[in-house]
Formats: structure tokens, sequence, C-alpha cells
């Protein structure tokens, strides 16, 4: 089912207006006409099932019939501290890891980064829409905030209470199985930080350890940047289902 989102507060059998770039997506992307039905994500996050109508050149009308009932949303809130990487891989990061259901991406700047950031927002602007797509692919009921890039450090500081995990290559006998059952109690934010090409530096994880951050094995491989976030969210993913999370 075709899913948008917009900023707007709607009522059920209220008639509602889209113009600019969602009427663009709905009627020129993907060619909808009259008495075609959609998902519609309103401004408060709930999802109304919709039919089109009146589609024009440059706008429509949808018309919420039903409502969504339930959630496609994890109960817990997982927040991805990526470093940046290079090109196409932090695209896919932030695709994948958004199909996958992270709740929030913050970019970070590890000092083994290869990507040098200029400070301007272009690169947020771009990461952002990109979540956009990939929230409507997968039917998700937010659309997760792509944050500004963020210096480690500060990053570590910001995550502040909830489970914090880093996995490291040289870790050993640590798995994040482990580190959910130990706790034996649902997690209501759980971040995670993933490292850049070159991994973290010592004395990051020495930071991380000291402002309370797990470190786990993702096992007997040393994974990519890229792969190592969509993995551990994946198993992430699992593990809280069978925890009843």
């Amino acid at each position: 089912m075709t899913r948008i989102f917009i900023k707007d507060v709607i009522e059920l059998h209220n008639a509602h207006c889209l113009t600019g770039d969602n009427a663009h997506y709905l009627l020129s992307v993907l060619r909808m006409r009259d008495g075609e039905q959609l998902d519609v994500v309103d401004g408060t996050g709930c999802v109304y099932h919709a039919f089109v109508s009146a589609a024009g050149k440059d706008q429509c009308i949808v018309t919420p019939v039903g409502r969504q009932e339930g959630t496609h949303e994890p109960n817990a809130r997982i927040i991805l501290y990526q470093s940046v990487s290079k090109g196409e891989r932090m695209d896919l990061t932030i695709q994948k890891s958004v199909e996958l259901g992270v709740h929030k991406i913050v970019p970070v700047i590890s000092d083994r980064c290869v990507v040098k950031l200029d400070g301007k927002s272009g690169k947020s602007d771009r990461w952002q829409k990109i979540a956009l797509e990939a929230a409507r692919q997968s039917g998700r009921d937010i659309v997760p905030v792509v944050t500004e890039p963020v210096r480690f450090a500060q990053a570590v500081k910001n995550a502040g209470a909830g489970l914090k995990i880093i996995p490291w290559e040289e870790a050993r006998g640590v798995t994040l199985h482990d580190v959910l059952t130990e706790r034996g109690e649902a997690e209501s934010v759980i971040s995670v930080f993933i490292g850049p090409e070159g991994g973290f530096d010592q004395k990051e994880l020495d930071y991380a350890i000291e402002h309370g951050c797990e470190i786990i094995t993702l096992g007997k491989r040393i994974l990519r940047t890229e792969t190592a976030g969509m993995m551990l969210l994946s198993v992430l993913m699992y593990q809280l289902e069978c925890l009843d999370i």
C-alpha cells in the first residue's frame, strides 16, 4: 500500500488537499488516479486509509475512510549513532536502518572517519530524504530523523540513559544476547554506536565505557561499517521480539 507523510492533522471522512512534494509523488511518480487507495500518516502519527480523488496536474484530494489499528513501530526506540562513511555506504546504511525499524539516526564524526564534512546542511538534507523514501517503502508509522553530524564524545553524552551498545572487532565473550538477558527488563531506549572503516580509537572506547556503554562482539568476522549496523539492528529486533519487549 502506498504511504505518505503529512504535517497537517486530518480527520476521518474529511477531505484534505495535497500539493507540493506529496502531490508530485502521487501524481507524477506513482501516477495515481481517482479511486486508488493509499495510507496517510498525519502530523500526530495517526495512520489513515484513504482514497484519492480530484487528481489534477499538481494537486489532489485524499479522503480518510478508516484508521489503522495498532502500530508498525517497535516498542523500544533504537537510536543509531553511525560514524560517517563514504558516499553510497552512508546512504545505504540510512536506507536499510529505516527499513529495519530504527527510531533516529545520528551521524557521528569519530577520530578515524575518512569523510570530512564542511558543516553545511546539504548532507543531512539528502540523508533525510533517503529516510523519508525508506519510511514510505517499508510502511513505517514515522519518518526517523537524521540529525546533523556530531562529534563522538558529544554523541556519547547525548545518548543519556538507557542501554548503550558498541560492537568492537576485538571484543570477546560478551554478545548482544548476553547484554539483553542480563538486564532482565525492557529497555525503552537503546543506543547503538557503529565505528568508521578504521574502527574506534582505544581512547574513544575508554571514554564510552566510562559513560556506561557496553562493549560487545558481533562474532568471529570483521564487518564493514555499513554492514555492522544493519547486522546489529536485525539481531536486536529479533532479540527484542523474543523477549517480548
